[in-house]
């Protein structure tokens, strides 16, 4: 049971885009103090998940970051798209369908 509540919490803040928003705010590149603000920010929202597991989040999200630059380069977007929040899906699809319509 703890386990679904971790994942619902984990859902929870993959959905709320506070990671790709910091992420992306940061150019991937953070400091300590904005990292704890970053973690205030996610309390507020009643979002309990241990910092460890928000750190690995951040950097699955500067990897996609990354990934994204690099695509967009190639024209081409390397998209794990089992890691992605309902959200993030949604705008992927929604960003394919546009390409595929013009």
């Amino acid at each position: 049971m703890e386990e679904n509540i971790e994942n619902a919490q984990i859902e929870l803040l993959k959905n709320s885009g506070l990671l790709s928003e910091f992420v992306r705010n940061s150019g991937g590149n953070w400091s300590q103090a904005e990292l704890e603000n970053l973690l205030s920010r996610i309390r507020e929202q009643n979002i309990t998940i241990h910092p460890e597991k928000v750190g690995a989040m951040l950097e699955a999200e500067r990897i996609a970051l990354s990934q994204k630059a690099v695509g967009s380069n190639e024209g081409e977007q390397a998209v794990n798209f089992d890691n992605l929040g309902l959200r993030k899906k949604r705008e992927f699809l929604e960003n394919e369908l546009k390409k595929r319509i013009r």
